[in-house]
């Protein structure tokens, strides 16, 4: 509207058109409270969403480090095994048998580990006996001389 317009208005017509002005801009004000919080809604969301994929990226460096030791003690299993299969692999080449035993010359059998530990505990235990009654039969005489 051109300022000869406005002039040609009534005063009725003039405030009809400020109190119109005064709604439009009622109108547009809460608009803009509506977009306001519409965008902080958006930017609390995307707060949370941020956090929440911190949180993720946490947990995965998390199981990288846990899959990663997981790893290194695989590794290490596996050289394990195979320093037990090397030494199975001695063990046959050198006469005995899965299950512990076997052949001294071909002919007669070795026993198992076990086995060969209760007859070193007997030779042990018969000259701990010899020990001791040595001990008793010098303290005997030792006494006797006295």
């Amino acid at each position: 509207m051109t300022d000869k317009e406005l002039r040609k208005l009534s005063r009725q017509d003039l405030l009809q058109l400020l109190i119109a002005q005064g709604r439009e801009a009622a109108s547009i004000e809460e608009q803009l409270k509506e977009a306001k919080y519409n965008e902080q809604r958006q930017f609390d969301s995307n707060e949370r969403l941020r956090d929440r994929i911190a949180d993720r990226e946490e947990t995965i460096e998390h199981l990288k480090e846990k899959l990663t030791g997981k790893d290194e003690k695989l590794n290490e299993k596996d050289r394990e095994i195979a320093e037990l299969k090397d030494q199975i692999a001695m063990l046959k080449a050198n006469g005995f048998s899965a299950d512990g035993t076997g052949m001294i010359d071909g002919n007669r059998p070795l026993g198992s580990i076990a086995e060969a530990a209760l007859a070193l505990n007997d030779v042990f235990a018969a000259a701990q006996k010899a020990a001791d009654m040595y001990i008793a039969n010098a303290k005997r005489i030792a006494e006797g001389d006295n």
